[in-house]
């Protein structure tokens, strides 16, 4: 039976037995299809692996996890090796602790591996298992070949000198991301890890997913954000939910100090099962623009700093003065279910969605990708606005599902599409999903008018995933907050921005209110247009929940080092209408 990925549940429904073995002379169960090294872990008997990794295919290449199977010929290894009932096992004597003794002298000896200098060390599974096997010299030459970095990628790098070839890299990159740029070439001693045809890696097809960086067990592969700045029992772990898009990928930020330094996929839980892409893995570390961090009010000679009380009366003043219904509130579908909901009740309907273009929920789940034997994509550039996504789909082209496109998906799905048809060919799509037995549908916000009559037609038979443009506005749609049009009936517009990024057409509509009041986490565009700019919490600040595309709940949870001098977007609206009562 293959491995299984993280988060990804068995396809197929398999007659399973019960299997009685001796491991170290105790009996234990098992189930028919176990590995030695699965049974091993039911029933809580550790067996060093490298290369071996949940949800991974085993190879059985770093030879760790090598046992005695009485009747068998030498030594096997117990992550390919398949149990069967009656079998004895000894896990653990001096003829097995040698022998992996001499495997880890062999990994030590064949790079360039100085602890004291990784970025790893303290954190390295090599290293630990060195100390485990009382590792305190090489009784091998040493080959100190002269191996290259690759520096290329913004995110982070590869080191040679660091790699032992486990090839976990390799296999997450084509079986869990679905993206297949890893691969091996040469052959013994000169065996390397490259991207495509040994291109660099910002030349090659990688996307910087981060799915290689976090199954690496060495130093081999580092991000450029959290070097050198602690192992891991020095962060604190915080578990969230990305919300940079309306996926929703279950996270854990790693944080020191107040400051966050890594993400990570949680790999098994979550939409996306642990798989995350560059949008949510790293660009909020690498955020540049200034931050806002105070009120500021316009006056003849500039802006001036104010107060948050200060700022929120001089705001409830002119409300009071021009009347509630003068006022528009916009909201960006970025913000969370409390803030919609506080803004909804200063408003009332008088609260719209900002840029945002709805698309009906479906009625499949991400995960239900993997089920498909034929995957359409349609109205979604799954290579730019769902980016995790996209590893659903190639993975599925990867184990044989077909894959479908109307007009693009990206670059990189379009290429792994067996059929590829124009926006207007209904007829074709049709024919095509007509020949399987179990196809799945993602659509989003492109998908022409048509093409979305022709989809309702097929439920509830043909399984079908909306994506929504916006983290949050499935939540905001149920507050029945519409889309904000070109209204110029308002005198004052309040626009909750928090971290979006404001088009130039939206800002010329902010521009010609007689008064603008922005809440921001930056300084930008839409704030140098403000008469009156309000702070809001950063990404890691923030608290609350909101609804992703597929219409479920995710909860987002502030790092807790963090000193919160900031209110939250629903505490600072609570005081606004506090005043105006």
């Amino acid at each position: 039976m293959p491995s299984m990925r993280p988060g990804r549940a068995l396809k197929e429904v398999l007659t399973m037995s019960d299997i009685t073995l001796e491991i170290n002379g105790r009996k234990v169960q098992g189930s028919s299809g176990d590995t030695i090294l699965k049974v091993c872990e039911k029933n809580a008997i550790v067996v060093p692996t490298l290369c071996h990794f949940e949800g991974l295919a085993d190879i059985g290449v770093c030879r760790m996890c090598l046992v005695e199977v009485k009747g068998a010929r030498g030594l096997v290894p117990a992550c390919t090796t398949q149990a069967t009932d009656g079998m004895a096992i000894v896990t653990e004597n001096d003829e097995i602790r040698d022998l992996r003794r001499s495997n880890l002298e062999m990994l030590f000896s064949e790079r360039n591996h100085f602890c004291m200098f990784c970025e790893k060390s303290g954190d390295c599974e090599l290293q630990k298992l060195a100390y485990e096997y009382g590792l305190d010299h090489i009784s091998y030459g040493f080959f100190w070949p002269e191996l290259p970095m690759d520096i290329s990628r913004k995110y982070f790098l590869y080191d040679q000198n660091r790699c032992i070839l486990c090839r976990r890299c390799v296999r997450a990159c084509e079986e869990l991301a679905g993206h297949a740029v890893l691969t091996v070439r040469d052959r013994g001693p000169k065996s390397m890890i490259c991207a495509d045809v040994d291109l660099p890696f910002n030349e090659s097809t990688c996307v910087s997913c981060g799915t290689c960086l976090q199954v690496c067990p060495t130093g081999a592969l580092a991000d450029r954000k959290s070097t050198y700045i602690g192992r891991q029992e020095h962060m604190t772990k915080t578990r969230s939910a990305c919300a940079f898009c309306s996926v929703g990928c279950e996270v854990e930020i790693s944080s020191r100090d107040g400051e966050p330094l890594r993400i990570e996929g949680i790999f098994g839980q979550g939409p996306t099962s642990g798989i995350l892409c560059s949008k949510g893995r790293f660009e909020p570390l690498f955020e540049a623009n200034k931050r806002l961090d105070r009120p500021l009010l316009r006056e003849d000679e500039g802006k001036r700093s104010l107060n948050l009380n200060e700022a929120l009366s001089v705001l409830a003043k002119k409300i009071k003065e021009w009347g509630i219904n003068s006022f528009a509130g916009l909201i960006s579908p970025r913000a969370t279910n409390e803030a919609a909901f506080q803004f909804k009740m200063l408003f009332g309907d008088n609260v719209f969605l900002i840029d945002s273009f709805s698309v009906p929920l479906g009625n499949a789940s991400i995960e239900e990708i993997d089920d498909a034997d034929c995957i359409v994509v349609v109205g979604a550039n799954l290579d730019e606005e769902f980016k995790a996504l996209s590893s659903f789909v190639k993975r599925g082209a990867n184990l044989g599902s077909t894959v479908v496109v109307m007009g693009s998906a990206g670059a990189k799905v379009d290429i792994r599409a067996t059929y590829r048809f124009h926006d207007e060919d209904i007829d074709s799509l049709s024919e095509v999903m007509g020949r399987f037995s179990n196809p799945l549908v993602v659509y989003g916000p492109g998908t022409k008018r048509s093409v979305m009559e022709f989809l309702w037609g097929l439920r509830p038979g043909v399984r079908q995933l909306g994506l929504a443009r916006g983290s949050n506005i499935r939540g905001i749609e149920k507050l029945k907050i519409k889309p904000w049009k070109k209204d110029k009936g308002f005198r004052g517009l309040y626009a909750l921005l928090g971290d979006f990024e404001v088009s130039d057409d939206l800002l010329g509509q902010l521009g010609n209110a007689e008064f603008l009041a922005v809440q921001s986490c930056y300084e930008n565009e839409a704030v140098n247009y403000a008469d009156l700019a309000l702070p809001s919490r950063l990404w890691f600040e923030r608290s609350g929940t909101y609804i992703n595309t597929e219409g479920k709940v995710r909860h987002l949870e502030a790092i807790p080092e963090i000193a919160l001098s900031l209110p939250s977007d629903e505490e600072i609206l609570k005081g606004l209408i506090r005043l105006l009562d």
